[in-house]
């Protein structure tokens, strides 16, 4: 691993310079996602603070770069946004919101002067996401759903253009290209965070409907990819359900339960897995097993109650309906024997009167 000094020496020739660059890069988001483990509590964020440093330095060596072509200014600009969009992220995790949001605007400033293309769509639907997570945060909910919006336009544009999978975020850095079917599962999983973010701020703004909708969708979405934390997708798939009881549709109620039910089973019977891990580690997953098993089960009984009252209430109607009808045959059938007396009324003699029947 080559030291900060010699990082910071810059090639002039592109390939070099990206290859340095990278290697600069890497080493800062190393630090910020592998030493920060080890450090103490009461610093929490120094490997942060010092991998962040060290990308704000990598931004200052791809800002001085001078591109001779068009094709090289684009890669250099990518180069820049995609350190801008580590830099965003590295904030949010120190709990800088402000900062966060400064580095994912600078970023799709950046991206803004180049068209849409395959190399930066990714990046620029995963900074909508996270820049509305940093909006909606601050109470911006507005904000935040535009910017949602406008990443599900992105996806739905890229989609209908029939091009290929678009590059993974960091590919820019990378000597090796992922596959086709590789870039389409990570940017198919960008979109479905931009769905599940959405679901969120629909709940925040009172648009229950549209939540449910965008939930329902994200859920369907993990669960076809396989690529989700079972039991966070179980406890998701069962709160749906809750919401589908106010609206009396018993049927979608129990099949998200059902599937929540069939998920939470499957980590059960995995459940010795947890024996290969740490003593605590292993304890301390039992128990959120527990807890969501438990959570899942009060969903279910809370559907039964719904629907025994529901069934009470159907019953009840049932029975005034069929004490009404006898009640309204008899009358009909009085209206039918008056009006039939009426007409006899009107053709019989005054003897013939007299045999008419009192209703």
């Amino acid at each position: 691993m080559p030291t900060l000094d010699e990082l910071a020496k810059a090639p002039t020739n592109l390939k070099d310079w990206f290859t340095s660059l990278g290697e600069h890069v890497a080493e800062s988001r190393r630090v910020i996602e592998e030493l920060s483990k080890d450090d103490p509590p009461t610093e929490p964020f120094r490997s942060r603070y010092a991998g962040r440093n060290m990308l704000k330095s990598a931004l200052e060596r791809a800002q001085t770069f001078n591109p001779s072509t068009d094709q090289e200014t684009s890669r250099v600009r990518l180069a820049q946004a995609t350190i801008y969009y580590y830099l965003g992220q590295v904030s949010s995790e120190v709990e800088e919101p402000q900062e966060a949001s400064k580095s994912f605007t600078s970023c799709l400033e950046v991206l803004g002067l180049e068209p849409v293309l395959k190399y930066n769509i990714s990046l620029r639907l995963q900074v909508h996401n996270l820049l509305a997570t940093v909006w909606s945060g601050r109470g911006e909910h507005k904000k935040a759903f535009e910017l949602l919006e406008k990443a599900k336009e992105l996806h739905a544009g890229y989609v209908h253009s029939k091009e290929p999978p678009p590059h993974a975020i960091d590919e820019v850095f990378m000597d090796e290209e992922f596959s086709s079917e590789e870039r389409n599962v990570m940017f198919e999983k960008l979109y479905t965070n931009t769905l599940f973010y959405l679901a969120q701020v629909y709940g925040v703004n009172g648009d229950n409907k549209q939540a449910a909708a965008h939930c329902h969708i994200t859920l369907q979405r993990q669960l076809e990819s396989d690529d989700f934390d079972p039991l966070d997708w179980s406890l998701n798939c069962a709160t749906l359900s809750q919401y589908y009881l106010t609206l009396g549709n018993y049927r979608s109620a129990r099949h998200t339960l059902s599937s929540a039910s069939s998920v939470i089973s499957t980590v059960e019977e995995a459940g010795s897995d947890g024996e290969e891990e740490g003593e605590g580690e292993g304890e301390s997953k039992k128990e959120k097993i527990k807890k969501t098993r438990a959570d899942i089960e009060r969903c279910w009984v809370k559907y039964c109650v719904n629907l025994m009252k529901e069934s009470v209430t159907n019953k009840e109607e049932s029975d005034v309906s069929d004490k009404v009808n006898p009640i309204t045959e008899v009358k009909n059938t009085f209206d039918e024997e008056e009006k039939e007396a009426a007409e006899k009324k009107e053709k019989s003699t005054d003897c013939d009167s007299a045999l008419i029947p009192l209703l």
